[in-house]
């Protein structure tokens, strides 16, 4: 009888572990929720970390909860909520999550202390239903960019992305996120200063890769726009023989 009871105790405790391992590695049907993209960044002076990304999920129902499930030391595993920001198509959804530690505001988050690492997976639940984008079965994983600037970029999904732009006393310019999928690529601006009834184009020129793996690339740009007060435009990214569009989902970007 004992030696049942040890068996018993023993197989609750092997379901025991085996449901948390599960939970952080079950795999998603299919493409219900997948990561966009995600930073991790330091500014040593005060203390900071911050530990961000955008995620996009169909949208199969109005009430929704989308988790970030991430570990600093491969033992403690936390969550913490995405927020939603807005339709991406007719579909799916943009959702953001963000979390930090400063020691100038004693900030929440002890767990980014110190980091060197983070590995998390993501979880959206809708009508009843869990799904998971846990990068198949891997999980994602950034660590702490070993130059300056001491943020790295990791990127899910898309293979060019627009980080950021600018239009300041006739100047048009920003930065592109590209995964380096191959050495020789080419990464495009298209533009419009009067609402694509005349475009221009203009190439992207690489600055620097953007985490410590090569696996995400820096681009940048400037373009002389004399007179203008409103720029609408979209990023192109060919390697290998394909083009890849990031067109802020078919509704281009604007800046003003």
């Amino acid at each position: 009888m004992k030696a049942m009871k040890k068996l018993f105790a023993g197989l609750m405790m092997f379901s025991l572990i085996f449901g948390i391992t599960f939970t952080g590695s079950a795999s998603a049907s299919g493409n219900e929720v997948k990561l966009i993209d995600s930073d991790v960044s330091v500014i040593y002076k005060n203390g900071y970390v911050g530990f961000s990304g955008d995620v996009e999920v169909a949208n199969l129902g109005p009430v929704k909860n989308v988790t970030i499930h991430y570990t600093t030391n491969n033992t403690t595993w936390y969550d913490t909520a995405a927020s939603y920001v807005g339709p991406t198509d007719s579909s799916h959804e943009k959702w953001h999550f963000g979390i930090f530690t400063n020691d100038a505001t004693n900030a929440a988050h002890a767990e980014l202390k110190n980091l060197s690492f983070i590995k998390f997976a993501i979880k959206y639940d809708v009508n009843g239903q869990t799904y998971w984008d846990n990068n198949g079965s891997a999980n994602y994983y950034n660590e702490v960019n070993n130059q300056y600037p001491l943020t790295s970029i990791i990127l899910g999904t898309p293979n060019v992305l627009n980080a950021s732009s600018s239009l300041s006393n006739g100047t048009f310019s920003g930065n592109i996120y590209v995964k380096n999928l191959d050495p020789n690529k080419t990464v495009k601006v298209r533009y419009t200063t009067d609402n694509w009834a005349t475009s221009h184009e203009g190439n992207a020129t690489y600055y620097g890769r953007l985490n410590n793996f090569n696996t995400v690339e820096g681009w940048k740009y400037s373009f002389d726009v004399p007179g203008a007060t409103n720029v609408k435009y979209a990023i192109s990214y060919t390697v290998n023989g394909q083009t890849y569009w990031d067109n802020n989902y078919g509704q281009n970007y604007e800046v003003q």
